[in-house]
């Protein structure tokens, strides 16, 4: 048994990796280590579709309800993290699974975390204007100021095209003068990086159901809690979505209904992005949603043994 390989899967929120993950454990010798950034926070499991208690004892799960919410978690953490999972499943003969949507963890576990400085505040004022200008003026403007790192990148590409014009913002140089790509120091790992893709109108579907549902199993009544445990929506965790939407209703006056309709409308806005981005990865393997189980356990018994 290898000490080296590491399976990924990944795939927009609803896309189906929980289903996908939970069958392939149950077959094979794995252990999920969850890439998830808001599964890490204790107390907050509708609005993340945290695996349940029942799948948490029936596959071994890592990562998972690991901090407060108010405490702070980041990248560097989870690298910390997920190395220390990973070396200790191994001498139980089984292998690390790593499972999750959070591309900034998966990229920062496989390839190292990037090195340039990183300002939040700058970042989310970009974030807000692309939501407000959409992304074809930023990138027009990463064009004009940094023509080299902008011929890299698809103007759709919020992640590079935002991390591009926040590192110019943070620190008067354009990215392409300190480094011409992000590509990390050597893999720690001998990666399978697989991925779901779901046509738009099954993972919109998907989107409206997981909404619904999280409702009908009380995320407004979890949110609560939390509030009432004294974590505010100033607090990272609780800008999250579905969290802030239903902070919007409780704390904000709007009502369910169009809460609702907000939350399902940036779920949607979401997977967007996260497939923007696996699209832009390297070496990632897609899997067509319908097929995903058998093709998946098909790759993985390649791969591992």
């Amino acid at each position: 048994m290898s000490g080296r390989h590491l399976l990924v899967l990944s795939g927009a929120t609803a896309s189906g990796k929980t289903g996908a993950a939970m069958a392939l454990a149950r077959l094979l010798p794995l252990e999920i280590v969850s890439a998830d950034s808001m599964q890490v926070y204790r107390g907050m499991d509708i609005g993340t579709a945290k695996p349940t208690p029942a799948e948490q004892r029936d596959v071994p799960h890592h990562l998972i309800d690991v901090a407060d919410p108010d405490e702070p978690y980041s990248a560097g953490r989870f690298v910390d993290d997920a190395v220390e999972a990973i070396r200790n499943i191994r001498p139980r003969r089984r292998f690390p699974f790593l499972v999750g949507g959070t591309g900034l963890y998966l990229r920062a576990l496989i390839r190292g975390l990037d090195p340039l400085p990183s300002d939040p505040r700058i970042r989310e004022n970009l974030r807000e204007q692309w939501e407000k200008d959409g992304g074809e003026a930023l990138y027009e403007r990463l064009r004009r100021v940094d023509p080299e790192t902008a011929a890299k990148v698809r103007p759709a590409d919020r992640i590079r095209v935002l991390r591009a014009l926040e590192i110019l913002k943070s620190t008067g140089a354009p990215a392409s003068s300190r480094r011409t790509t992000w590509k990390g120091g050597s893999e720690r790992y001998r990666v399978l990086f697989i991925a779901l893709r779901t046509d738009r109108e099954t993972l919109n579907r998907r989107i409206e159901e997981r909404v619904d549902g999280m409702i009908r199993q009380g995320l407004v009544e979890e949110v609560r809690n939390l509030l009432s445990r004294g974590y505010g929506p100033e607090l990272r965790s609780m800008g999250a979505l579905g969290y802030r939407h239903v902070l919007k209703h409780l704390l904000g006056g709007i009502s369910l209904e169009q809460a609702i309709q907000e939350l399902k409308r940036d779920t949607r806005r979401y997977a967007k992005r996260q497939m923007t981005w696996l699209r832009a990865e390297r070496d990632v393997q897609w899997i067509e949603g319908d097929s995903a189980h058998a093709v998946l356990a098909e790759m993985s018994k390649k791969f591992l043994f």
